[in-house]
């Protein structure tokens, strides 16, 4: 088993890179030492220092407009980025797991169900940290003079320019600043926040279990120390389960009661880090990178197995990508001119694209600084949206996919309450309201993104998606009809649409079969009169009638345009 020190790259993909607090709130109003000092009521569950879902609300109340149910976003992604830790001081919550799977599947809906769930303080106070410290991340996606969209009013705030004044870009205008920016990057910006941050996260640790005034000489036991696992990749188990921190530690190995100083710990951390620079471990994580003008479809082997893992599709241009199975997180970045198909994801981070197609079904969805994009969903959870995002559109999931209710089940997603329509955008905060004094001054916050920037597909023009596999069943001669693939069930109003559109179809098919039966009749009697002798076609039966243009025409342009028409006529048809 290869071990090693990474930064856990999807977690700053899925999170940090449009951080959601940096991006919603003025940061001068977020205070993490508030939280920290609302210790004393953390709540030992199985030794770990806890927080309620309850106390959590209560205290970051001022931070964000009270309509805003930021809240409920933060306990998604933390269900998602370390779910044992969750699992473990929740015993009641159940969780699905089928095979080797990096990471237990929480089903828990946090904009659903209003459950007091208990929430581990460490993991919490260092994911919100991460998020207001990930200001870096988020502020340089336009480095270069020439990356900028034309804007005549914007929002301005940490980590976003949101233009108010645009509805749609003109295609040419659509990509280049995304993929100019340097946000498809190594992870030296991710390595040295972790790096600048890591000996105060560790103390941090130590004062919430009562270790007050923590230096560089207190010491920490592995349990405590494993509160930063979600932090990095180290490797997998026998199972398939990504190893704990702990691991990587050789004094833990010979002696797992030892505590280490929390000096050793950090040096040792930046030592492996440094060791592993660069680099990313190709078994946990598969990648798609800068595929262009090409089609991929990929489901796994058993060598190479794709259920259960990471997916990054990075940089790619005017290409097909299918990913056929169930996975756990998957990144699609900087890509432009794709369809993107995902047969399931525990959570899905679309980010930088510009007219980007994708199909997934989806526990969580979040869509960050992109442009011209629909995205066809089937998930549970509100689709997430932030950043510098405009014209963007969500549909209903249209795929005709064979594995759909079996990869659907193994995230967790229930097709048949499929939340594709509701999804949730950061409210702005007012740039004079206080920290903690109640609710933000609504007369003056910013605004939030402007209604063209996320928009719902209209049903006329949604149209159904089939994934081009290989079916189990193939159409019979007699019948020539194959039964249609497994999907999710579709709003009234676009199953409504769909079923014109076959009604349409089926009487094309039935004037084409009359004109046919039509036409061998008049074959078998020879040389009807209703027969041009230069046709081979007769002019008058069905729908293959004569037009303005081809009267007068000389008989061989009159027999192609009839050719052209039979060809449109089937190509419709099929």
């Amino acid at each position: 088993m290869e071990k090693g020190l990474r930064i856990q790259r999807l977690l700053f993909e899925h999170s940090m890179q449009v951080p959601l607090i940096v991006a919603a709130t003025l940061s001068d109003s977020v205070d993490i030492g508030q939280l920290l000092e609302e210790r004393s009521y953390c709540i030992d569950v199985k030794g770990v220092p806890c927080i309620t879902r309850e106390l959590f609300t209560r205290i970051t109340s001022g931070w964000l407009p009270k309509a805003d149910d930021w809240q409920d976003v933060v306990i998604g992604a933390m269900c998602i980025h370390f779910p044992q830790s969750i699992l473990e001081v929740n015993p009641s919550m159940k969780a699905s797991n089928t095979g080797k799977w990096v990471a237990p599947i929480v089903e828990f809906n946090p904009f659903t169900s209003k459950e007091n769930i208990y929430i581990p303080f460490p993991e919490l106070l260092i994911y919100l940290l991460l998020q207001l410290r990930s200001k870096k991340l988020a502020s340089n996606y336009r480095e270069k003079a020439d990356a900028k969209w034309p804007e005549e009013g914007t929002l301005r705030g940490a980590g976003t320019t949101i233009d108010l004044s645009h509805e749609r870009l003109p295609n040419q205008m659509a990509s280049s600043p995304l993929l100019q920016s340097t946000m498809i990057h190594d992870l030296g910006r991710e390595e040295m926040l972790i790096l600048e941050n890591i000996e105060g996260i560790l103390k941090m640790v130590a004062e919430l279990y009562g270790m007050e005034g923590a230096t560089a000489d207190t010491q920490l036991s592995l349990k405590q120390v494993d509160h930063l696992s979600y932090l990095f990749l180290v490797g997998l188990d026998d199972e398939g389960r990504f190893l704990p921190l702990s691991s990587v530690f050789k004094e833990w190995e010979e002696d797992r009661e030892k505590k280490l100083p929390i000096g050793t710990i950090t040096s040792t951390i930046k030592r492996l880090l440094k060791e592993q620079k660069d680099k990313d471990a190709k078994h946990q994580t598969f990648e798609v990178m800068r595929l262009e003008k090409k089609t991929m479809l990929r489901s796994g082997t058993a060598q190479s197995p794709l259920r259960g893992k990471d997916v990054r599709i990075v940089e790619c241009s005017e290409s097909y990508v299918y990913i056929l199975n169930s996975t756990h997180r998957v990144s699609v970045i900087g890509c432009m001119d794709c369809t993107i198909f995902v047969g399931a994801a525990v959570s899905l981070s679309i980010n930088a694209c510009s007219r980007l197609k994708i199909i997934a079904t989806a526990k969580n969805c979040r869509v960050s600084n992109c442009v011209d994009t629909t995205v066809y969903l089937c998930t549970n959870h509100k689709p997430i949206v932030i950043g510098d995002t405009r014209a963007v559109v969500f549909g209903p999931y249209n795929a005709s996919y064979d594995q759909f209710e079996r990869d659907a089940k193994v995230v967790g997603v229930d097709p048949t309450k499929n939340t594709w329509d509701d999804y949730y955008a950061p409210i702005g905060v007012s740039a004079s309201s206080s920290a903690f004094s109640g609710s933000p001054n609504t007369d003056q916050h910013l605004p939030t993104l402007p209604a063209s920037a996320v928009t719902l597909l209209p049903p006329e023009k949604f149209f159904p998606f089939v994934v081009p596999i290989a079916k189990e069943s193939e159409p019979t001669i007699s019948s020539g009809v194959t039964p249609a693939p497994q999907a999710a069930p579709l709003p009234p109003k676009y199953a409504e649409i769909i079923e014109r559109r076959k009604a349409e179809v089926e009487a094309l098919r039935k004037a084409v079969r009359t004109a046919q039966s039509k036409y061998a009749d008049d074959g078998k009697q020879g040389g009807s009169s209703g027969q041009d002798p230069n046709l081979s076609v007769p002019r008058d039966h069905g729908i293959l009638f004569e037009t303005e243009f081809e009267k007068g025409c000389s008989p061989q342009l009159t027999r192609i345009a009839a050719f052209t028409r039979c060809t449109v006529l089937c190509w419709v048809i099929a």
